[in-house]
């Protein structure tokens, strides 16, 4: 068991962290670099080391998105098989694209279902079948509010609590994928970090869609999703061939049900968030 007594000398021959010996100037075990106070201690190291870091970010990061936006599939081909130090994890990059879309887009309803939706604005019932006007007259006797007010709460909670879940879409999604092409990788980790990768490009690529349309109006139509929808499709039958080397028109078909998949589970991810919000307002 390591000793919490911390020396800082520079004499000791035993790495600080791990404990073990030294073998030069970096540990064997876990690659801590030999200890020189007068050196690392420095104001000019310490200046090196946090330019360094911003440096070292910024590198891993613009390489990140280059490879998630114009090499589809290429960031999961290299995680899967060992080449990780020059880019980001894959759970990094999807946090991160979380943040910068609802930093960019704070109060897009992108990942929850609007009421008006829920009660078949399109002449579509919701898929779980759930009464939300019930629901809502519940919940206005019970607050003794106005409906009207009890759906904008809804709205508020749900733009806060759609952000926190929205990573529970990927073990389900990757368990339909490591269904559709278990032959060709047979860990379902490696189809977990192939969903992160285009969720990542899907939120990226949604953001910029939103924001393009902003400017030309207030709302969102559903049939101006479609081109979206065909540009993520296009992505993923890229990215299937790329990781699991299927042929042309198998990736296409089974390209094809991914995408589906995918939009049925986010269509009952925004529903279930939209919900739960409602029950447990």
């Amino acid at each position: 068991m390591m000793n919490d007594n911390i020396e800082i000398s520079g004499n000791s021959g035993t790495c600080q962290s791990c404990g073990s010996k030294f073998k030069g100037k970096f540990c064997s075990i876990c690659g801590e670099k030999k200890f020189n106070p007068k050196h690392d201690l420095s104001i000019t190291k310490f200046l090196e080391h946090s330019i360094d870091m911003f440096i070292h970010l910024d590198s891993k990061f613009f390489k990140t998105f280059i490879k998630l936006f114009f090499y589809p599939g290429m960031l999961t081909k290299y995680y899967i098989s060992g080449r990780r130090v020059l880019y980001m994890k894959p759970m990094q990059l999807f946090v991160l694209a979380s943040i910068i879309f609802y930093f960019l887009l704070p109060s897009a309803n992108a990942y929850f279902s609007a009421i008006e939706d829920l009660n078949g604005k399109f002449g579509i019932q919701n898929i779980i079948h759930y009464n939300v006007n019930d629901k809502i007259l519940e919940k206005s006797m019970k607050h003794n509010a106005s409906k009207e007010r009890v759906v904008n709460s809804v709205y508020v909670q749900a733009i806060h609590s759609s952000k926190l879940f929205l990573f529970s879409i990927l073990p389900f999604w990757a368990l339909i994928l490591f269904a559709l092409f278990y032959k060709s990788n047979k860990f379902y980790v490696s189809h977990v970090v192939f969903s992160i990768h285009c969720f990542s490009f899907f939120i990226l690529i949604h953001m910029l869609y939103l924001s393009a349309l902003s400017w030309f109006m207030n709302s969102e139509p559903l049939f101006y999703l479609i081109p979206l929808f065909i540009i993520f499709a296009l992505y993923v039958i890229f990215a299937i061939r790329k990781v699991y080397q299927s042929g042309i028109i198998v990736t296409i078909m089974k390209g094809i049900v991914v995408c589906l998949s995918f939009l049925i589970l986010l269509e009952l991810y925004r529903e279930c968030i939209t919900i739960m919000t409602l029950m447990y307002l």
